[in-house]
């Protein structure tokens, strides 16, 4: 709420300075305001008859407001601009704060989520079935790639945790994910005949955290979805050589859905974005601390140079059709 109510007062700094309302902010100004009295004199003896106000700096009110929102307005001794835009600034920061604490958070914990639930393992093991499941279409055509070959150390190694890996573990995690980029290069989607449009990145990219929760082919890394386990190892093939319904991620039912693919595969493409949209509105509300910053020094400016203004009178002698006449005009200079 204290952003929306910033965004609704910050934009009144301008308008206010625009609509040219006083910038005496002190009981002292009243004392440098011409009187009637002061402006007969003027007139009459053409010199100025009360004291010209102190002048400001329009730079420095203008820097003040630029570098700190509400400095400009308090050299200007305009308090509840000043507070006005302290706040806003307060306002800002408060929400920028707390957008990207949650977005980090959130990051953080999708990212757990995909280390325990999420396997390039048992991807790799659907891929190798994926490619005979392909070869054994009678409209299809043939995949001729090697097999990725699982190293069976891999058990020892905990996908959940990859902050515990040796430098070995990194190499053969990064080794099997180069293996499977080469099948992807050259499976398709059997019901449209395209290639798989992406590859699954190296391990701990920012782009392997975006792609498993987003495209459907990395539906079988998770963990929930559907498989048999044959000599501990999960599989998409039953022992009579029959390949399980959800061998094809990409399946798609009459009413358009996706019933191959599993509650966690969507849970973690919700907190993804959910994570990644705090993320966003820390950046986007930066906007409006800049937009702070430029109110709030304008306004400081346009306000001193008000308040550096002068009346000024002339004196003259003119000539119309009623003869000749005495002339004086007052101007507001700047």
């Amino acid at each position: 709420m204290p952003l929306f109510l910033f965004a609704a007062l910050a934009p009144l700094l301008l308008v206010v300075s625009l609509l040219g309302l006083p910038c005496y902010g002190s009981p002292d100004d009243d004392k440098d305001r011409p009187t009637a009295q002061s402006l007969r004199a003027t007139l009459l003896y053409g010199q100025a008859a009360y004291p010209a106000p102190n002048a400001r700096s329009v730079p420095l009110a203008f820097g003040l407001s630029a570098a700190v929102p509400g400095l400009g307005q308090a050299y200007n001794r305009q308090w509840l601009k000043a507070a006005v835009a302290v706040g806003g600034e307060l306002a800002v920061i408060f929400a920028y704060s707390s957008w990207r604490s949650r977005g980090m958070d959130g990051r953080d914990a999708y990212q757990a989520f995909a280390h325990r639930s999420w396997s390039p393992v048992r991807y790799a093991y659907w891929l190798n079935d994926y490619v005979s499941y392909l070869n054994s279409l009678p409209d299809g055509h043939t995949v001729d790639v090697s097999p990725i070959n699982v190293a069976a150390d891999f058990a020892l190694i905990d996908l959940s945790d990859p902050d515990s890996w040796s430098q070995a573990d990194r190499l053969e995690v990064q080794s099997l994910i180069l293996e499977i980029q080469a099948v992807e290069n050259a499976v398709y989607h059997p019901e449209t005949g395209a290639s798989f449009s992406h590859k699954l990145p190296l391990f701990g990219e920012q782009q392997y955290y975006e792609l498993v929760g987003k495209y459907f082919q990395f539906a079988p890394g998770w963990e929930d979805y559907s498989f048999v386990v044959r000599d501990g190892i999960p599989r998409w093939v039953d022992e009579n050589g029959k390949y399980l319904v959800s061998i094809d991620p990409e399946a798609t039912a009459s009413d358009g859905s996706k019933p191959n693919v599993s509650p966690l595969f969507r849970q973690y493409a919700h907190d993804h974005a959910q994570a990644n949209d705090f993320l966003r509105r820390a950046s986007r509300v930066t906007i409006l601390l800049i937009v702070n910053h430029v109110l709030a020094a304008v306004d400081a400016a346009v306000f001193t140079k008000l308040h550096n203004g002068r009346l000024r009178t002339a004196l003259g002698i003119a000539q119309d059709v009623r003869g000749i006449q005495a002339t004086a005009t007052v101007r507001w200079m700047l």
